[in-house]
């Protein structure tokens, strides 16, 4: 659903940074207890965002540095143009003859 805009450099380095400072903020969870916690968060969402792929504060900036062949993401979702799918298969679909819903009650005994 989502379209990758964390290419492979920039995905390396958010897990390798991400995982550093998770268990730092782990580790730090014994003596500065809010360091920790926070330094684990903060690492924590660079590690998950670097293996999604998706990273949702580069959508207002228009960056990505994704593949070069695709445009920078301006939506999380392309949820406009599958709504449109949606729809023009729906309308690809005749509708049942009434011909066919008479056979079909008859075949089910009503």
């Amino acid at each position: 659903m989502f379209r990758h805009n964390v290419g492979g450099v920039d995905r390396v380095l958010r897990m390798t940074l991400g995982g550093i400072l998770f268990l730092g903020g782990l580790l730090l969870l014994t003596s500065a207890i809010r360091l920790g916690v926070i330094l684990a968060v903060v690492g924590l969402l660079a590690l998950l965002t670097g293996i999604v792929g998706f990273c949702a504060l580069y959508i207002p900036f228009g960056i990505s540095t994704g593949r070069p062949g695709e445009q920078p993401l301006t939506q999380a979702c392309d949820c406009a143009a599958w709504m449109k799918a949606m729809q023009d298969n729906r309308t690809a679909v005749a509708p049942p003859k009434e011909e066919s819903i008479e056979a079909m009650a008859a075949a089910r005994g009503r």
